[in-house]
């Protein structure tokens, strides 16, 4: 009798401490606590582009929203915050903006700081009109084959490797001797703005394919380059530092495309170039996928391939590497002669 009383006592006591709605024992706690413990837990495990573009954010979010409690913050707030920052930013920026607001608010949820549901970047908001992307340019393999032999080393080799394996800037610069198999090259490795990390996602960490003048080229480089060592990087610069490929292309690359007069290219350029050869040639959309590091089919054929583009037809295709859904082609010559 006694224990029943108790518990009665006891359940009069905690009723209502239960009834309070989930996190409002955070309620008072503003964004600038939250970005405070953000940068502390969750920053370091980001990748540096990351944090950088949570960075730009921050010098953006915290003067409008910092003393303000994150619970109190209302969609209201942040669809002006967003068109007043439309006013000085280009439209891609603006939803960088959004996303960067959106990320932070849903750490508030993860952690209790804020009820489920009631985030307010959510749903509906008016953003600016994106503007259209730079359309993508696409080469003919006799053009990338022009430009190969023109360029000096070892932009030849890095642009043709570029072109025949379709890897990114970030992993080219970022690739060791050690990482060369016959042919296949390990990627696990890519440079972001100087800093060595791990590849864009965990589906490009993979093994690429490139074929033999590919790796012909790349053992006609090791026998001049500088660095040679098993862990050296293959186009190291000074002292053995990954090379800078952003100044690479402004200098070395669109200069020479202007001699020959074909489209100035991007390293994405030659991304968007080794895909749409590969579509057009038959590969499948899987084994591209596979070989691009991309993380689903859709991204491949939606955002990296062209199929419309002026270009070759599937034979010139097949002689610069793409046999069969893999890079097998055979050189005849020198190394830089990408045809069989």
């Amino acid at each position: 009798m006694i224990l029943t009383e108790a518990k009665k006592e006891r359940d009069l006591f905690l009723q209502p401490i239960n009834d309070v709605e989930p996190g409002i024992e955070h309620a008072e706690r503003t964004l600038n606590e939250l970005i405070h413990r953000w940068r502390r837990d969750v920053k370091p495990s980001l990748k540096p582009s990351a944090q950088e573009s949570y960075e730009w954010g921050l010098k953006r979010i915290i003067p409008r929203f910092g003393p303000m409690p994150v619970s109190e913050i209302e969609k209201a707030d942040v669809q002006a915050f967003l068109t007043a920052s439309a006013r000085e930013l280009a439209p891609e920026s603006v939803y960088d903006l959004k996303n960067r607001l959106s990320g932070l608010l849903s750490t508030a949820e993860d952690w209790g700081w804020l009820q489920r549901g009631v985030h307010p970047v959510r749903g509906n908001l008016t953003l600016p009109r994106r503007e259209p992307t730079r359309t993508k340019r696409i080469i003919k393999p006799e053009q990338f084959q022009n430009l190969v032999m023109a360029l000096e080393e070892p932009y030849s080799t890095i642009v043709m490797l570029a072109g025949l394996s379709g890897m990114r800037k970030g992993e080219i610069a970022a690739l060791r001797w050690n990482d060369i198999e016959p042919g296949r090259i390990k990627v696990d490795e890519a440079v972001y703005k100087g800093r060595l990390g791990s590849p864009k996602t965990r589906k490009s960490i993979r093994r690429a394919t490139i074929g033999n003048g590919v790796q012909l080229a790349l053992e006609s480089w090791r026998d001049k380059a500088k660095f040679t060592g098993p862990d050296d990087f293959v186009f190291g610069v000074r002292t053995n530092s990954p090379i800078d490929l952003k100044n690479a292309v402004s200098r070395h690359v669109k200069p020479a495309c202007v001699k020959l007069g074909i489209p100035l290219m991007s390293w994405h350029d030659f991304r968007h170039t080794f895909t749409t050869w590969g579509r057009r040639a038959g590969v499948k959309a899987e084994t591209m996928r596979d070989q691009l590091g991309h993380s689903s089919v859709q991204i491949t054929l939606d955002v990296y391939s062209h199929v419309d583009a002026e270009d070759a037809d599937a034979g010139q295709i097949e002689a610069y590497g793409w046999v069969n859904g893999t890079l097998s082609g055979t050189p005849s010559g020198t190394s830089k002669e990408l045809t069989s």
